[in-house]
C-alpha cells in the first residue's frame, strides 16, 4: 500500500465529479474503475497518473497500458500539460509496444537478440503459407488464415508448441500442431515474432526467469489498464505478475462495451477481478457528458437484456435531444441512398461531415455507400480499409529497411529481391537458398557472404545489382546516416521511383505520392526523434493500428465498422444494416455468450453518438451474390417502442411497386433459403436507375477485351475509368463512352 498526504494541486487543474475524484485520489490497493461510455474514462486514467507523479512516484516506475497507440500519445501529453514537466521514462503505450521494449531488453533469455522484426498480418499469412507448403499440407484443407487464427488463439492463451503437441487429438489438431511448431522455428530462425508472441514471449521471459521478473516488479510501483474489459488471458498474466509483489493496480473499464471475444479477449478478466485482487476498491462513473438524453435511454434499454454484466445505468444532465429514429428502408441500395441525401442536407446547416459517422457490422457494406456518396459528391473517409503501411509500394521500402537491422528476415528479403524487376525469378532465389541453407546463413547474409559467380552466369548481374545495392545502405546504416536518407538513396540505387515515374499511370502516380508520403513521414519522425535509430522507427510503424493512423477531417463523413468507432464520438450517427443475420451475426444465433457480446457491439455504436442518432433495417439486401430479405434486429425488436420514432421510408423514398408490402410479409417464410434473385419470391430490381462502376469490378470491353476496374476519378459525365485488363495493358477510359458488354 502506497500512503500519500492529500494532495490537491493537480487535481484542482481538472474538472472531475465526485467520484472520479474519489476514484484518483484512492491509493489503498487494488482498484476498479467501471467507466461507463462517455463518463470520462481517459481523463480520471489521466488525472491518476499525474496525481502518482505529482505525489513522488518517479515516471519511469508507472506502467500504464492502452489499446492504441494514439490513446498513448494523448495521455502523455495530457500528464505533461497538467504537472508542468516532460514525463520522461512513463512506460505507457499499448500493451504490444510495451511488451516489444522489454523484450528488445531482455531477449536473449529467450534466444531473441535485440534487432528482431515484426511481423504484420500479412507476413505472418506468408510465413505460413511457406510452412503449409514444405510440409506439403494440402492448403484446400487447411487455410493459411484458419492455421494463423488458431495459432493466435494458443498464443493468446500461452500455450506452448509442446503443450498443443500433447493435447492434439484426430489428424486436424495434429497437423495444425505441426504447422505452429514449424511456424515458431522459422520465426525464431529469421529473428521474427508476430503480434500475439509479444505477449506470449513476454509471459514466458517471466515464467522462467524469476530473478529478471521480480527485478520489473521492483520497478514498476504502480500499474494502470485502461479498457481492462478487453484483455487476453496473455495480457492479465502479464498484468496479475508485475503486481504480485505490491497490489498497485489501477485497472479502468466497461465490461458493457467488451467487443473483441472473437480475438482473445476474457470479459471475466473484468467481472471476476475482485476475486483474482483481494480487497479491490470499486468505483463505477455512470455520469455521460457526451449523449442527450433521449440516445442514453436507448442504450441503457439495449443493454439492459444482457444478463452477464455489472449493473449499471448510464445518466446525463445534458438536455432530452432529438427522439432515436428507426427507419425501415426497402434495400440497401436505398438505404445508402436515403442517408446520402440526409447527411448532404444536414451539412448544409451547422454540422460538417466530419461530425457524421456511418456504422455498420462488416466493411463489405460500404460499398453501396461509398457509391452514393460518390454519387452524391460527399467527401468521405473509409476507415479499415487498406492502411497506409499495408500498402504494397509501402511494404516493398520498409522491407528494403527491416533487411538492413534484422539480415535474418528472409520473408523480407522474398519480398524484395526482385523488385524492382532485376531478372531473378524463382530459380534465381532456389539457388541462393540452397547456398545460404548449406552455409547455416540467411538469404541476406548468403548474398553479402557468396562470390555471385558460382550462383550461374545467368543471375550473376541481378545478383551483383542487389549485393552492392545492400553493401552501400549497410555502410549509411553503420555510419549513422538519417533514416529518411538511407530510405532515398534506396529508392535511387533501385531505381524504384524511374520506374513509377516511368509508368505515367493513374496507378503508378499514386503508388508514388505513398513512397514521397513515406519519405515525409520519416523525415517528421527523424526530427521529432533525433536520438531514436531506423529500428525504432519500424517498431512503431509496424504497431499502427487503423485507429492511430486516421485523423477526423473536417468536412469527409467517416465510414467505418462498429469495432472501428469504438472509442470515438460523433455528433450524428448512422447506424445501418441492423438485420438478424448481420447484427447479430448469423454465425453466432446458437451461442448466447456470443448474441450478448454482439448485443455489447450495438451498445457500443449507439454511445457513439452525440445528438442524433438513426437506426436503419432493410427489407431485402444483397449478400453473397443473391438478395436476400431481412428481418429487423431482434435487439430491436425487443425495445419498447418508447424509446425511438420508427419510420417507414421504403414507400416515401423513391419509386416503389406497391407489391413490396406483400414482399416484406413473406421474408420469413424465404429467409433460409439462397436463391438467385431472379428467383426470390417477390424481387424487384431496384438497381436500374444509373449505370455505376465500383472498384475491383470486372468488364468486358468489345475491343480490349475482360478487365479490371483499378481507380474511378471524377463524377458524372467527367467519370474516369483506370482499368486493367487481360493483355496486361492499364487503359484509361471515359465512363460514358466505354461501351461495355454486359
Amino acid at each position: 500500500m502506497i500512503q500519500f498526504k492529500n494532495r490537491f494541486s493537480i487535481l484542482d487543474k481538472m474538472v472531475l465529479n465526485s467520484v472520479q475524484r474519489d476514484a484518483v485520489l484512492y491509493t489503498g490497493g487494488p482498484e476498479l474503475v467501471f467507466a461507463g461510455a462517455g463518463t470520462g474514462k481517459t481523463r480520471v486514467l489521466t488525472a491518476k497518473i499525474a496525481y502518482l507523479i505529482d505525489s513522488g512516484i518517479a515516471p519511469g516506475h508507472i506502467f500504464a497500458a492502452t489499446f492504441t497507440n494514439k490513446a498513448a500519445r494523448e495521455m502523455r501529453s495530457r500528464v505533461e500539460s497538467l504537472i508542468g514537466i516532460p514525463v520522461n521514462g512513463l512506460w505507457i503505450g499499448t500493451f504490444h509496444s510495451l511488451c516489444a521494449r522489454i523484450l528488445r531488453m531482455e531477449g536473449r533469455a529467450i534466444s531473441y537478440d535485440s534487432a528482431f522484426t515484426i511481423y504484420d498480418s500479412d507476413d505472418q499469412l506468408s510465413l505460413i503459407k511457406k510452412v503449409l507448403k514444405s510440409l506439403d499440407i494440402d492448403d484446400r484443407s487447411i487455410t493459411a488464415r484458419q492455421a494463423a487464427g488458431l495459432i493466435s488463439r494458443y498464443k493468446n492463451r500461452c500455450m506452448t508448441v509442446e503443450e498443443v503437441e500433447k493435447m492434439a487429438k484426430g489428424f486436424y489438431e495434429q497437423e495444425i500442431s505441426r504447422i505452429y511448431k514449424q511456424y515458431q522455428k522459422l520465426l525464431r530462425e529469421q529473428q521474427a515474432m508476430d503480434f500475439d508472441d509479444l505477449l506470449s514471449n513476454t509471459v514466458f521471459l517471466f515464467r522462467h526467469n524469476s530473478e529478471l521478473l521480480q527485478r520489473y516488479q521492483r520497478l514498476f510501483k504502480y500499474v494502470l489498464v485502461d479498457e481492462y474489459q478487453d484483455t487476453n488471458t496473455a495480457q492479465f498474466l502479464i498484468i496479475k505478475e508485475l503486481c504480485a509483489l505490491h497490489g498497485n493496480i489501477f485497472a479502468v473499464g466497461d465490461d458493457d462495451q467488451s467487443i473483441y471475444g472473437w480475438r482473445g479477449a476474457q470479459i471475466d478478466n473484468i467481472l471476476y477481478f475482485e476475486n483474482v485482487f483481494p480487497n479491490t476498491r470499486v468505483f463505477k462513473l455512470e455520469q455521460n457528458y457526451r449523449s442527450c438524453r433521449t440516445i442514453l435511454n436507448f442504450a441503457n434499454a439495449v443493454i439492459a437484456d444482457n444478463e452477464k454484466r455489472t449493473q449499471k445505468q448510464l445518466w446525463t444532465e445534458r438536455n432530452e435531444g432529438e427522439a432515436v429514429q428507426v427507419c425501415r428502408y426497402r434495400d440497401d441500395r436505398q438505404e445508402a441512398l436515403a442517408i446520402a441525401e440526409k447527411i448532404t442536407n444536414s451539412v448544409k446547416g451547422k454540422i460538417r461531415g466530419g461530425d457524421v459517422a456511418v456504422l455498420f457490422r462488416t466493411n463489405a457494406q460500404s460499398r453501396v455507400f461509398e457509391e452514393a456518396f460518390r454519387r452524391s459528391r460527399i467527401p468521405y473517409i473509409l476507415v479499415g480499409g487498406i492502411s497506409f503501411y499495408e500498402r504494397a509500394e509501402i511494404k516493398d521500402c520498409l522491407a528494403y529497411l527491416r533487411l538492413l537491422v534484422n539480415p535474418r528476415d528472409d520473408l523480407s528479403f522474398d519480398r524484395i529481391y526482385n523488385v524492382p524487376a532485376r531478372g531473378l525469378g524463382e530459380k534465381a532465389r532456389e539457388q541462393l537458398a540452397d547456398y545460404a541453407k548449406k552455409s547455416s546463413l540467411s538469404m541476406l547474409q548468403g548474398l553479402l557472404n557468396v562470390d555471385v559467380a558460382a550462383l550461374g552466369s545467368r543471375y550473376q548481374k541481378g545478383f551483383s545489382e542487389l549485393k552492392s545495392i545492400f553493401e552501400l545502405l549497410i555502410d549509411l546504416c553503420n555510419n549513422g546516416t538519417p533514416v529518411e536518407k538511407i530510405l532515398n538513396e534506396m529508392l535511387q540505387l533501385t531505381g524504384y521511383l524511374d520506374i513509377l515515374n516511368k509508368e505515367k499511370t493513374e496507378e503508378s502516380l499514386g503508388r508514388l505520392e505513398n513512397v514521397n508520403e513515406l519519405l515525409n513521414a520519416i523525415a517528421i519522425w527523424s526530427r521529432d526523434n533525433p536520438d531514436k535509430k531506423l529500428s525504432d522507427f519500424l517498431e512503431e510503424v509496424s504497431l499502427v493500428s487503423d485507429i492511430d493512423s486516421w485523423e477526423k477531417k473536417e468536412n469527409a463523413v467517416n465510414l467505418m465498422t462498429l469495432h472501428c468507432a469504438k472509442g470515438l464520438e460523433f455528433k450524428h450517427v448512422y447506424l445501418v444494416g441492423l438485420e438478424d443475420g448481420i447484427i447479430p451475426s448469423k454465425q453466432n444465433f446458437d451461442d448466447e455468450s456470443k448474441i450478448e457480446e454482439e448485443r455489447r457491439l450495438l451498445y457500443v455504436g449507439i454511445t457513439r453518438a452525440m445528438e442524433k442518432l438513426e437506426c436503419s433495417h432493410v427489407d431485402q439486401r444483397w449478400r453473397f451474390g443473391v438478395l436476400l430479405p431481412g428481418v429487423p434486429s431482434r435487439f430491436l425488436q425487443s425495445l419498447p417502442k418508447s424509446y425511438f420514432d420508427y419510420k417507414d421510408e421504403s414507400i416515401s423514398f423513391g419509386q416503389i411497386n406497391p407489391s413490396v408490402e406483400k414482399k416484406a410479409a413473406m421474408r420469413s417464410k424465404v429467409s433460409q433459403q439462397v436463391q438467385s434473385p431472379s428467383e426470390m419470391p417477390g424481387y424487384e430490381d431496384f438497381s436500374q436507375e444509373t449505370v455505376e462502376f465500383r472498384m475491383g469490378q470486372y468488364v468486358r470491353h468489345k475491343s480490349y477485351g475482360r478487365g479490371r476496374i483499378l481507380s474511378i476519378s471524377g463524377f458524372g459525365d467527367d467519370m474516369k475509368l483506370t482499368v486493367l485488363f487481360n493483355d496486361g495493358v492499364r487503359r484509361k477510359l471515359m465512363a460514358k463512352f466505354a461501351n461495355f458488354e454486359n
